[in-house]
């Protein structure tokens, strides 16, 4: 368990956006009336595909094996429980999205 909650408080952010109902209702009268494409999607367990954008590890227990117990394990990728795992997995959701050339909204940064 990562304990979070014993960390101590990020720098900065750790928003996670979400979409409003408006905003959604805005984009798809937008595309209706305008005969554009849509596309929707949801993503299971988001924030296990986010790199972290600290360094962090943790203390193996016997859960890691006897040979591994009490070494140290480097955390690659963000956990829930963490303060910043929201915005890390933001920040990569963003980057994956302007690599497929979406562009954020300029009203709602959370509609692409």
């Amino acid at each position: 368990m990562l304990d979070g909650h014993k960390t101590t408080d990020p720098i900065g952010s750790t928003y996670a956006g979400v979409v409003s109902q408006e905003s959604v209702q805005i984009a798809l009268t937008y595309a209706a009336l305008n005969e554009l494409n849509v596309t929707a999607a949801n993503i299971r367990n988001a924030y296990l595909q986010a790199p972290l954008s600290q360094k962090q590890y943790i203390i193996c227990g016997p859960e890691f094996g006897l040979e591994n117990q009490g070494k140290k394990a480097l955390i690659t990728r963000a956990l829930y429980g963490r303060k910043s795992a929201g915005k890390d997995f933001r920040n990569h959701l963003g980057a994956c999205m302007r690599h497929l050339n979406f562009k954020s909204c300029l009203a709602n940064p959370d509609v692409w």
